[in-house]
C-alpha cells in the first residue's frame, strides 16, 4: 500500500495467501496466468514497503533506487501487458480476441516506452503526507508525451475488462475504474501508489472470476 511500510507489508501478506488460494483453484494455463495477478502485486507492494524503510530509516538507503524502479516496473510496465494478455487467453469469442489483440499491442507499447523512460530519466521516490510520490525527470516539452503514455496505458488496462465475456470479468474492470477515479480526485500527485491500494480487492475478485470459471465446461 501506500502509507507505511507496515501497510505495504501486510497488503504483501494478504496478496501473497489469496494469490496462493487463487492459483490452487486455477485449473488451466489461462487460468493460472490469470490467477497470478494477486501474487505479483504481493511482490509489488513488498517493493513498495522496502523502500518506505529506504525513505523512513536509516541503514536502508542503499535499497532506495533499487525498489524505486522495482515499484515502478510492476506498477507502469507489467500491467498494460499482463492484464490484456491474461484476459485475451481466457477469451473464447474470436472476435473480441482480436479486439484485446490490439490492447494488448497497446500495452506493450506502454511497456517499452515506459522502460525507455525509466531507463533514460532520473526517478526520486519522497514520502510526502504518508504517501510516496514518485518524480520523474521529464523536460517540460515532453509532458505531453506522458499525458499520451497514460492514456493508453488506461486503455490498455481498463478497457479489457469490459470486452470480455468471461462471467465477473466486468466487476474487475468496475474496480480498476473506480480506484483510479478515486485515487485521480482524493490522491493527485500519488496516483501510481494509491491505485496499488485496492491490489487487495482486486485480487479477491479474481478469486471470485476462478472460482466461476471451474464451473464452466473447458
Amino acid at each position: 500500500m501506500c502509507f507505511s511500510a507496515s501497510a505495504s507489508f501486510a497488503a504483501s501478506a494478504v496478496l501473497a495467501i489469496t494469490g496462493t488460494a487463487t492459483i490452487i483453484k486455477a485449473k488451466t494455463i489461462p487460468q493460472h496466468l490469470f490467477a497470478c495477478i494477486p501474487l505479483v502485486f504481493a511482490v509489488q507492494q513488498f517493493a513498495e514497503g522496502m523502500l518506505w524503510l529506504a525513505l523512513k530509516h536509516t541503514g536502508y538507503e542503499g535499497g532506495e533506487t533499487f525498489f524505486t524502479y522495482m515499484f515502478l516496473f510492476f506498477a507502469m510496465m507489467v500491467w498494460p501487458v499482463w492484464v490484456p494478455l491474461t484476459i485475451r487467453m481466457l477469451e473464447k469469442n474470436k472476435k473480441r480476441r482480436k479486439i484485446m489483440t490490439y490492447l494488448l499491442c497497446t500495452g506493450i507499447m506502454v511497456c517499452a516506452g515506459t522502460g525507455y523512460v525509466l531507463l533514460s530519466n532520473p526517478v526520486h521516490a519522497v514520502a510526502s503526507t504518508n504517501h510516496i510520490h514518485y518524480s520523474f525527470s521529464i523536460d517540460m516539452d515532453t509532458k505531453y508525451i506522458q499525458s499520451i503514455f497514460t492514456l493508453l496505458y488506461c486503455t490498455a488496462t481498463l478497457i479489457t475488462p469490459f470486452i470480455s465475456t468471461v462471467k465477473r470479468m466486468k466487476w474487475f474492470g468496475y474496480i480498476l475504474l473506480v480506484s483510479y477515479l478515486f485515487a485521480i480526485l482524493f490522491y493527485n500527485g500519488f496516483v501510481i501508489s494509491v491505485w496499488c491500494y485496492f491490489a487487495a480487492v482486486l485480487s479477491v475478485v479474481i478469486l471470485w472470476i476462478i472460482t466461476g470459471l471451474r464451473k464452466e465446461p473447458q
